[in-house]
Order: C-alpha cells, then sequence, then structure tokens
C-alpha cells in the first residue's frame, strides 16, 4: 500500500460512523447483502469495492459471496493466490492496481478462518489500515452471526452433497479453532462429506478446559447417532457440573441404553486446568495422546485404558459413578510446560496406509506437526496442511474417519498469528 499523512481525529470519527451504520443496517440485514452493504458504507474511508470470498469445507479454495443478479468472480486456489496467501497466513496481503490497492484481509470469527475480505481502496496509510482490519473484524462477526439463520453460507461452501451422518456430526461440532492467551485449540476432519463415526468437542469454563475426541464404531448413519448420542451426554453432563469421571459414567450409560451391547464408541475425555497446566483425562479404548515439546520431544501418554462408551457394564458404571475423579484407577493426569502441545487423534489417522500398504503411522503424525510448526505457520493452517498430507497419503481416498486435535498449553504469542 502506498503511505501518506492521515488526518487521524477526523479520519476515527468517519470510521466511528462508517462502523456504527454497519451495525446499525446488520440487524436487518440479508446474509448475502454483506459485500455490496459494506463497500456502500466504507466510501468514506476511501473504499471502492469489497467482496467476501468464504473458505469451502474442505479448505481447497475461497468461494466469492454471489451479488444480489447472481454475477460475481471467479474462486480462488487457497495454495496459488495472493488471497489464498492471505487467509494461509491470518496476515494481510496487497497488491497495487493502477491507481489503487487491492487488499486481502483474513476473515476470522474469534480465531476461526472464515475466509478474506477483498477492498478495492483508493490508498491510506497505517492509521487506514487500521480501520480496514476493524472493518473485516465486522464482517467476520456478522457472517458468523448470519450462518445460524440461513443455509446460504452453507451451500456455498459446499462442492457436493453431504451424507446424512456427516449433516449430523457437522451440526454437533464447535469451531475448529479456539484460542485465548493461554490456550489454543484446532481441529481437523476427514472425509468432510462422508465422516460418520468421529466427532471432537471443547468448551472453556473458567480456568478449565475440557476436551474430547470420539470414535463410533462404524461409518454410516448409526455411527452418526452414536457419535452424536455420546457427545450430547458428555455435553448434558458437564454442563451440569458433572466431574470427568461422571462424563464418562453417564455417556456410557446413554449408549448401552440405546444401542446396547453392539455399539461403542472410544474416547479421550480431557480436562486442562489452565492455571497449573495439570492435564487429566480417562482414556476409553482411545489411541493415547501424544505429548510434544519444545519441538523436539513427543511420547505417547499411554495409561491402562478403560472400556470404550457403551461397554463397561453396570458394575463398573455404578462405581465410576460415584468414584472420586482422583482415583489413579480412573483419571490419568500429566503436568505440562508452556508451549507443550498435546495431539489428540482417531486410527484413521494413523492407521491409514499407502499404496504399499505402510501405514501413515505416530511418527509421521508427530513429526508432520514438529516440522510445519517450526516453520512459524499458524496452528489452523498445519492442521488444515496435515488434513491434506492424510488425504495425499490414501490417494484421496480414506478408509476410515481421520481426525485430530490439537491443543497448546500457554502458547507464544497466539493473537499476531491467528487474528490479521
Amino acid at each position: 500500500m502506498r503511505s501518506h499523512a492521515d488526518a487521524q481525529p477526523g479520519l476515527d470519527a468517519v470510521a466511528g460512523r462508517v462502523t456504527a451504520d454497519l451495525i446499525r443496517q446488520y440487524h436487518l440485514m440479508p446474509p448475502g447483502a454483506i459485500a455490496a452493504t459494506l463497500a456502500e458504507a466504507a466510501r468514506p474511508l476511501g473504499v471502492t469495492g469489497a467482496q467476501v470470498y468464504l473458505a469451502d469445507l474442505q479448505q481447497h479454495q475461497l468461494v466469492p459471496l454471489a451479488a444480489e443478479d447472481g454475477q460475481g468472480p471467479g474462486a480462488l486456489r487457497i495454495d496459488s493466490t495472493l488471497a489464498g496467501r492471505a487467509y494461509q497466513t491470518v496476515a494481510i496481503q496487497s497488491v497495487r492496481a493502477g491507481a489503487e490497492d487491492q487488499l486481502w484481509i483474513p476473515l476470522v470469527d474469534g480465531t476461526e478462518r472464515l475466509g478474506v475480505l477483498s477492498l478495492t481502496v483508493a490508498g491510506g496509510g497505517e492509521a487506514s489500515l487500521d480501520h480496514y482490519r476493524t472493518l473485516a473484524s465486522l464482517t467476520g462477526i456478522i457472517i458468523a452471526a448470519k450462518n445460524k439463520y440461513s443455509d446460504s453460507y452453507a451451500q456455498l461452501q459446499r462442492t457436493r452433497e453431504m451424507a446424512l451422518q456427516a449433516e449430523l456430526v457437522w451440526a454437533f461440532l464447535p469451531p475448529r479453532t479456539f484460542a485465548t492467551s493461554r490456550v489454543l485449540v484446532c481441529a481437523s476432519l476427514e472425509p468432510a462429506y462422508e465422516i460418520g463415526g468421529d466427532a471432537f468437542d471443547y468448551s472453556l469454563l473458567g480456568d478449565h478446559l475440557h476436551l474430547s475426541i470420539f470414535d463410533a464404531l462404524g461409518h454410516d448413519l448409526a455411527a452418526g447417532l452414536l457419535a452424536s448420542v455420546g457427545l450430547a451426554s458428555c455435553r448434558s453432563t458437564r454442563r451440569a457440573g458433572g466431574s470427568l469421571v461422571s462424563i464418562a459414567a453417564k455417556a456410557d450409560q446413554a449408549i448401552a441404553r440405546q444401542f446396547g451391547d453392539s455399539r461403542f464408541v472410544t474416547a479421550l475425555l480431557c480436562d486442562l486446568n489452565l492455571e497449573t497446566g495439570l492435564l487429566s483425562w480417562i482414556p476409553c479404548g482411545h489411541p493415547p495422546p501424544l505429548l510434544i515439546r519444545g519441538n523436539r520431544t513427543v511420547k505417547e501418554l499411554a495409561r491402562r485404558p478403560r472400556l470404550p462408551l457403551g461397554l463397561a457394564g453396570p458394575d463398573e458404571r455404578q462405581g465410576a459413578g460415584t468414584a472420586d475423579d482422583r482415583d489413579p484407577g480412573l483419571v490419568c493426569t500429566e503436568k505440562l510446560e508452556p508451549g507443550d502441545r498435546v495431539l489428540l487423534y482417531t486410527d484413521g489417522v494413523t492407521e491409514g496406509r499407502a499404496a504399499d500398504g505402510t501405514p501413515f503411522g505416530v511418527e509421521r503424525l508427530a513429526d508432520f506437526i514438529i516440522r510445519h510448526s517450526a516453520t512459524g505457520l499458524p496452528a489452523p493452517e498445519t492442521m488444515r496442511r496435515l488434513k491434506r498430507a492424510i488425504l495425499e497419503y490414501q490417494h484421496g481416498r480414506l478408509r476410515d474417519d481421520a481426525t485430530t486435535v490439537l491443543v497448546e498449553w500457554q502458547p507464544g504469542h497466539p493473537g499476531p498469528s491467528l487474528t490479521p
């Protein structure tokens, strides 16, 4: 961008009026009208054009919101365009276009990447850039809010029809990225349109982060129902103030009651104390978490597991329902150090095989996270690339759901790497 001296007080006043006007219009704004409304409202800030691009479900391309007349630019590849670069790095990109500047500003909802905002501007200094960031932040908030009331964005982000079990599971899932100054969570799932038995969940309550990952038996609608029952039961107990032990016991009861002894869900039910770094978890027949420390040390947090959810049996359920969370026979613990990362995954990741039958494996998984994190990539981008690597390893045809969840305690400077 070209730089010139801005009349700061006057510019701030104009920006304040633009923001207030957009907030006023937001309440009755149709989901598809945001780009046109933004372009018109932001003209006093030197904006001559605006376009919103949303990432598709699998994060391959950026798809533009169509104008009211149905016209608009084409989709942009995330891996080979300047707009995609802005999305990958969560950093503003710009290019001179004649007498104007073309800006690509990442769109986020909190720290969840939504897409990019394209602004054509008549030039401006750093103060103007700050106001354009504010416009992008407001746009991200509006998109996230309007998404609750319309299928417009969901239709835009899909490249094909979604299987019923995948529709069910995606409706339950929280955003794939969440962060505060003390913790960072990133997740990925594939196959996005056919995923059935895998799911993840997290919730921040005070100084505790609850984190869980599920892998239900099967890959059909019954598997989606099974995973959904497990996830919903855990949420219900957690929101009632239940401990890890009671969460596991009641989820086990709910699954057994609905599906009998022929169906089960493997799971890791975790709690991270953000003050002390104490990670507590109950392993329910699931692959152990991986601990990554300082981009060097990797170890499996392997402990004696209990049976998968749905198979514990009446005696174990009764005992678990009254046991203390500190019982070493039920709850596992590990003291984390600042910057430690814990990776949860389903066996569809490590057991996926190449054409010669070689499994992806735990070592390859940990090495990928370490190598890509060392490059300074934002954590969500590392997870996007991991998802692509898992797909490519199996030549694009997964035999099982593949889900990964990365949590980092006391991440170093998460704000600059996750917001524009």
